[in-house]
């Protein structure tokens, strides 16, 4: 996990990503010549007094806010990407011993594969490599290593980077996060299940709190409830008995809030607005529309392939 990568990365790394990847040269100058306009003021509010800052410049990292930032952050990590793929590391898969998967990298979440320890001490040396000639640091305390051999936890020692930082082992019956999902040598299906269902009912009662208009409301439940239920579609396995169970709970919390009549028609809920209804979205459907469209995105792949 890179410690506030997108806040330690060096001025010049971004520019010469840029430069990589062939990017106009007009383009290059404009980027360059905003960040040297990036600046922040900070609020402080101690007992009632408030106080600010001098206008403060932004010398390292990517600025954060804007839809372009993320783009390029992921442009000046996408190299070390490409070192790993190609060092030779990786598990290679049973059946197709040419295939190696190596890592999964999301925005500045990373996991890596390896054969065993010795490659993985060489990856996360080239990881460490990469990291220092960006001046990005490497969150030692948020990372874990995890050795397992046909299917059962190994145990072994820290592995000690270039900077002699350790990464300690995986405690014993405990999981790890990546990208919100607690995995182990499996996916807990069960335990995730409960825990997103548990935030789920918590937010839908978070928003009937607000003082928001009922078109409003359904909107915060359409896209901040039901989005956080829909990232984990094409990972679990839901029923339409689960999910009709959750859309029962939020009919429910909304009557509770007088935000629907009980005696009022349900149908009418899930229409658009445009025809009369109040645009709320059916999870069951959300969800087989979900999936319908990772079945065609993968037949589409294997088409082009």
């Amino acid at each position: 996990d890179p410690k506030k990568a997108s806040k330690k990365v060096t001025e010049e790394w971004p520019i010469h990503a840029l430069r990589m990847y062939k990017i106009n040269e007009k383009v290059i100058a404009l980027l360059s010549t905003l960040m040297q306009t990036w600046r922040t003021r900070l609020h402080v509010n101690v007992g009632g007094q408030q106080y600010q800052t001098q206008s403060i410049r932004i010398e390292r990292g990517i600025f954060q806010g804007d839809s372009l930032s993320p783009l390029w952050f992921c442009l000046a990590l996408n190299p070390l990407s490409k070192m790993l793929r190609n060092s030779g590391y990786g598990y290679s898969l049973g059946r197709r011993p040419t295939v190696l998967v190596s890592h999964l990298f999301y925005m500045d979440d990373l996991k890596l594969y390896a054969k065993n320890s010795d490659q993985l001490q060489g990856m996360l040396e080239l990881l460490s490599s990469f990291s220092k000639s960006i001046m990005m640091e490497i969150g030692v305390d948020k990372c874990t290593v995890l050795h397992a051999k046909r299917g059962k936890l190994e145990r072994h020692d820290s592995i000690q980077l270039l900077n002699r930082a350790e990464i300690q082992e995986l405690e014993p019956e405990k999981c790890y996060k990546y990208l919100g999902m607690q995995q182990l040598i499996n996916i807990n299906t069960m335990q995730i299940k409960e825990a997103a269902t548990a935030t789920f009912k918590k937010w839908i009662k978070l928003i009937m709190k607000t003082q928001l208009n009922v078109k409003n409301k359904t909107q915060a439940i359409n896209t901040w409830a039901s989005t956080m239920l829909a990232y984990m579609y094409e990972v679990l396995k839901w029923s339409k008995t689960s999910l009709d169970a959750l859309d029962w709970k939020v009919r429910a919390t909304q009557k509770e809030n007088r935000m629907h009549h009980p005696h009022a028609s349900m149908a009418r809920l899930y229409l658009p607005r445009k025809v009369g209804g109040r645009g709320l979205l059916n999870l069951a459907d959300l969800c087989r529309g979900q999936e319908a469209g990772l079945l065609l995105c993968s037949y589409d792949y294997f088409l082009k392939k």
